[in-house]
């Protein structure tokens, strides 16, 4: 399965490092593709996830915003 949204305030690949680093170590998350200039970020798991969840995750990190397709 794959799921996409959109991570605001993305910038550098610094970014993308840390956002994807986060989304893999999140259970269930087999990968992670974040585009920077974007914001589009992937994950592929194999059962479902719970996106709020690492939705908050990812905002704790700084100023990040994620926003749900």
């Amino acid at each position: 399965m794959k799921t996409t949204f959109t991570v605001k305030g993305t910038h550098c690949n610094a970014c993308k490092l840390l956002i994807e680093e986060v989304c893999t170590e999140f259970t269930g998350i087999k990968s992670c593709l974040v585009d920077f200039k974007t914001g589009k970020t992937t994950v592929e798991h194999d059962q479902p996830i719970n996106i709020k969840k690492l939705s908050q995750e990812i905002e704790s990190l700084g100023e990040y915003k994620v926003i749900l397709s």
